[in-house]
């Protein structure tokens, strides 16, 4: 690639210069005032970390949060551990902290299972991520903490000295509604050095999700690496592709407005609250079709995009036999519909907390039966999509259509029990 360098005269150069300056003077952030931000001077890059340790994992298996804010008025933490007794449900109605003398708000959990936890903070009224920690989860909708607590229950998802895979980012342009996408691509440790065909799993997320979802939080690629490296898992290549018409980022709508400009497109404007939803998707229902009359969906995006892009760049067994799809939440919904919806493609289907129609099966049971290797359906307790994936278990049962329902106590809508539903089923994927 071709470097240009623009030199600049030098009065334009003392005056960027001065410019930059008296920016690192007016953009300071708070703190600053811990071990990464002393000698670094002003600016945007200096550190808000503190001297305040937080999250702190003790030794018997509970974590303390910690947040400095002496002028703050009640804090509470929040959350995704599993029920433990009297403890509220996965943390949802939030846990008062205590402040000390020094002003630092803190809050030490029950014991803990192994795993990894996310959290935050509510500071008067405020929803905030751990400023003390950088190991976050942003995404299209939330922007929480994380925290690893290491053990032995929780090793099929924490990083080993195994071999491993590759995560591949690919960009591309919808034609249909000029907006810029990115699928994630998981390739076996032995991708590159071998000339065979792998299988493929489309690995679909939430509605406050996106793409790197599955690999910041659901830890996809590490709990995959371990499952190969144990000989538990036939080896598969995961495709995690973005699940909604577009980003939920406030600060990257300007330039996906600037690029529809662009390219002379106008979008339409938003569907009306209550209009009847579009048909058209496998199953015509609600949820997994249109998004504000565009005419997007996220079946036509994986018909259309990201399947084509798969079997052309990867070398990839294509046949309905090596096809799996999956999702958690919103992301059920679509491995649901586009998987029951079209099984000339796809013979295992998995969804987690969230469940689109059984009518497309159950109309033909025994041709459902012979279809279909795998049909996977799941919920924790504590979460209300488990009602819906009860309802779809009952008349998957009544109609005689072979699946697996898997109702597992004290579980929530959150990524402790999906990344073991994960775990779990791709050790029975692609075995047949």
């Amino acid at each position: 690639m071709n470097r240009i360098l623009r030199v600049l005269p030098a009065t334009a150069l003392a005056t960027l210069v001065a410019t930059s300056v008296q920016a690192q003077i007016s953009n300071n952030p708070p703190g600053g005032s811990g071990p990464t931000g002393r000698g670094r001077g002003p600016g945007v890059e200096a550190s808000v970390v503190t001297n305040v340790r937080s999250p702190e994992v003790n030794a018997d298996n509970t974590i303390t949060f910690r947040l400095p804010a002496p002028n703050a008025k009640k804090v509470r933490v929040f959350t995704d551990m599993p029920k433990l007794g009297d403890t509220p449900v996965n943390g949802s109605a939030g846990f008062d902290m205590t402040k000390d003398a020094n002003g630092v708000w803190f809050f030490t959990t029950p014991r803990l299972a192994p795993s990894y936890y996310q959290y935050w903070f509510d500071v008067d009224g405020l929803t905030t991520p751990d400023p003390q920690n950088t190991f976050v989860r942003p995404a299209s909708g939330v922007y929480k903490s994380v925290v690893a607590l290491p053990g032995k229950d929780a090793d099929f998802m924490m990083f080993r000295d195994v071999p491993h895979g590759n995560l591949i980012e690919h960009q591309y342009l919808n034609q249909l509604t000029k907006v810029a996408r990115r699928v994630i691509v998981y390739t076996p440790p032995d991708y590159n050095t071998s000339n065979k065909k792998y299988p493929v799993v489309y690995l679909l997320h939430g509605a406050n999700d996106y793409e790197l979802g599955w690999t910041q939080s659901g830890m996809a690629n590490t709990i995959m690496d371990n499952l190969i490296a144990d000989k538990k898992a036939v080896p598969a290549i995961i495709v995690m592709p973005f699940g909604h018409e577009k980003t939920g980022a406030a600060g990257r709508q300007p330039e996906i407005l600037a690029l529809q400009k662009a390219l002379g497109y106008t979008p339409p404007p938003p569907a009306a609250r209550g209009a009847a939803p579009r048909a058209g998707g496998p199953t015509g229902g609600p949820g997994f079709g249109a998004s504000g009359g565009s005419g997007w969906n996220m079946e036509k995006e994986m018909l259309d995009y990201v399947i084509p892009y798969v079997e052309k760049e990867f070398r990839v067994i294509k046949d309905k036999d090596h096809r799996a799809i999956m999702g958690y939440s919103m992301g059920g919904g679509h491995a649901t519909s586009i998987g029951f919806g079209h099984p000339e493609l796809f013979a295992y289907v998995g969804a987690f907390s969230g469940f689109g129609s059984a009518n497309l099966l159950t109309t033909d049971p025994a041709k459902t039966n012979k279809n279909y290797k795998m049909i996977f359906i799941g919920a924790g307790t504590e979460d209300t999509a488990v009602n819906r994936g009860r309802t779809m278990d009952d008349a998957l049962t009544k109609a005689g259509v072979k699946h697996v329902w898997s109702e597992d106590p004290g579980y929530g809508h959150d990524y402790q029990i999906w990344r073991q539903y994960f775990y779990r089923l791709m050790q029975q994927t692609f075995r047949d």
